[in-house]
């Protein structure tokens, strides 16, 4: 007898069905507020949707859709030019997510070129952009730099609850897509999965200090100079809470 991919569980009230067969994927939140794109476009939305970080002077940064890219993947690109670049999707610091509204944030992305020397990729929850990801004042992400080694990191200002660079036990595969979910639903210990497995689980991610701290969904990468490379495609975001 064939059993069912989809099952449910229930995070701060709000009953979540999941793909058990795909690296627990979310294929739907009940939640009274929540957004989802899959980037099923000829372009991409840059003008009331997304806004393009797309920061080089010779090279090509220009977030792209990828042709044909199987379920519609996004396209945040760094090239050998030897300069500062950064490419990216964000929501131009525009920032409706609330932190203590049981806030849950889930990607399907992959490095398809994994960063090289200096170059910084980041993907998850953050306030206002910077060009550098360590000058951004409020985040919850996953990060990785020259090797494909996944740490996490929150930082909500107050002094004494930043976590930076916390060990995942996860090496990323330019060839493989995974699936990332931060959960907020308790923000006095906020919690990092990669494919449905917790991650980083012997720290606290404390971020309660500032319970109402406003969010924005955030990609990025990028470097300061040199001739790193990175390519980062997503090919899914889903961000769903409480309506306060």
């Amino acid at each position: 007898m064939a059993t069912s991919r989809t099952r449910s569980q229930y995070r701060s009230g709000i009953q979540t069905f999941y793909d058990a067969q795909q690296n627990h994927e979310v294929v739907h939140p009940m939640s009274p507020c929540r957004f989802q794109d899959d980037f099923f476009y000829k372009t991409l939305p840059t003008t009331d949707l997304w806004t393009a970080v797309d920061v080089s002077s010779v090279g090509n940064t220009t977030p792209v859709m990828v042709a044909d890219g199987a379920n519609g993947v996004a396209r945040m690109p760094l090239d050998a030019t030897s300069e500062a670049q950064e490419s990216g999707l964000t929501w131009n610091d525009q920032r409706p997510l609330v932190l203590n509204q049981g806030l849950i944030f889930e990607c399907a992305l992959n490095l398809s070129t994994l960063p090289t020397l200096l170059s910084i990729a980041v993907w998850g929850l953050a306030g206002d952009k910077n060009a550098v990801a360590d000058t951004v004042a409020e985040s919850i992400w996953f990060r990785t730099e020259g090797n494909g080694v996944v740490t996490v990191e929150c930082d909500d200002t107050t002094a004494g609850t930043t976590k930076d660079d916390i060990a995942t036990g996860t090496t990323l595969l330019s060839t493989t897509k995974s699936i990332f979910r931060i959960d907020c639903s308790v923000i006095a210990d906020c919690k990092f999965y990669i494919n449905g497995a917790r991650v980083a689980s012997g720290t606290t991610f404390n971020m309660s200090a500032v319970p109402t701290l406003a969010l924005q969904p955030y990609f990025h990468i990028a470097k300061a100079s040199g001739a790193g490379l990175g390519v980062m495609d997503l090919d899914k975001v889903a961000i769903w809470q409480r309506r306060s």
